[in-house]
């Protein structure tokens, strides 16, 4: 209850979804995906090799950058925030995000509930941030070996194989977003635009991975744990973070993932109505917790990075 007498219980009545905004939003991160990958490629019809070349990388990370706040969109619509209705929310979000991701928005729903009931213990379902920040776990993101860890880790604890149907409709996912990817580098091949589909490859096989894994260690990592401290098999406990809500932060946490620890205290509410909710909490007992959560990407980052370096 705030210090003025409401209680959350009816205030959240009130938090609807603004899907304009939620829409508008995702429109920017194609918008900016098409500006990655285009820049290249006008690039090499009119510049220099060299010079083109060069913008390959950068263009990249630009291009990985929108790939990975997209992606906070599927988490989105695992919390039926895409559209009123349950079944169109699903299969807007299949269409217009899963789509490049290899995944359903019920298959993610599935994994991503057990995270939201077991954040911290050992049937946690997204332990990414068991791992620290170390130059060794950042390779094995960039080259994709965490994404295989991950996806072993899945088919040991059985989660692709519970239901027959959710494993024939994430397979047809992943083939689904692998013909997109290869048709979006086949169309840029044809058209002559050979550093644009690079930049496409680069982008998806590398950037994006790195990000989204060093996100999640961010979000949830104690920035005091050891790399020495094996997470499987001692207990982590729950963390969630507030972080800042400029441009950046707002854009790589797309999706209220800037601001974490509201979407845990209630899984619920969309990321449109987070900045009523933080003011609804200001006024309550939790406003101490809010603030001790308080910090910025970059600041979490060089904290991770310094404890992984003593490690």
């Amino acid at each position: 209850m705030s210090d003025d007498g409401v209680r959350w219980v009816d205030f959240r009545k009130t938090l609807r979804p603004r899907y304009g905004i939620v829409w508008r939003d995702i429109g920017l991160c194609y918008l900016f995906l098409a500006v990655g990958v285009l820049a290249v490629a006008v690039a090499s019809q009119v510049w220099p090799a060299w010079a083109a070349g060069a913008l390959v990388v950068p263009a990249a990370c630009w291009t990985g950058f929108w790939l990975h706040s997209l992606f906070l969109f599927g988490h989105e619509a695992a919390h039926a925030n895409l559209a009123r209705r349950r079944r169109t929310n699903d299969r807007l979000g299949d269409w217009f995000v899963w789509l490049l991701y290899g995944s359903t928005t019920v298959n993610y729903r599935h994994t991503h509930m057990a995270h939201h009931a077991h954040l911290g213990d050992h049937d946690d379902t997204e332990t990414t941030y068991h791992l620290c920040l170390s130059v060794l776990n950042m390779l094995k993101a960039v080259t994709g070996i965490h994404v295989l860890e991950v996806l072993l880790r899945k088919q040991r604890l059985g989660e692709t194989r519970r239901k027959s149907s959710r494993t024939s409709s994430g397979l047809l996912a992943s083939l689904r977003s692998f013909a997109v990817h290869a048709a979006i580098v086949a169309g840029l091949l044809l058209a002559g635009f050979h550093l644009g589909a690079l930049t496409w490859v680069v982008a998806v096989g590398a950037v994006f991975p790195l990000l989204a894994t060093v996100r999640t260690i961010v979000e949830h990592r104690h920035l005091e744990a050891s790399c020495d401290v094996d997470f499987s098999v001692e207990l982590h406990g729950p963390v969630n973070r507030l972080f800042g809500t400029g441009p950046v932060s707002r854009t790589f946490g797309s999706a209220g993932f800037n601001q974490h620890l509201l979407h845990h205290w209630d899984p619920a509410i969309s990321y449109t109505r987070f900045e009523e909710m933080e003011q609804f909490f200001s006024r309550t007992p939790l406003a101490a917790d809010m603030e001790a959560s308080r910090t910025g990407y970059g600041a979490a980052v060089r904290t991770l990075i310094l404890e992984a370096r003593r490690g």
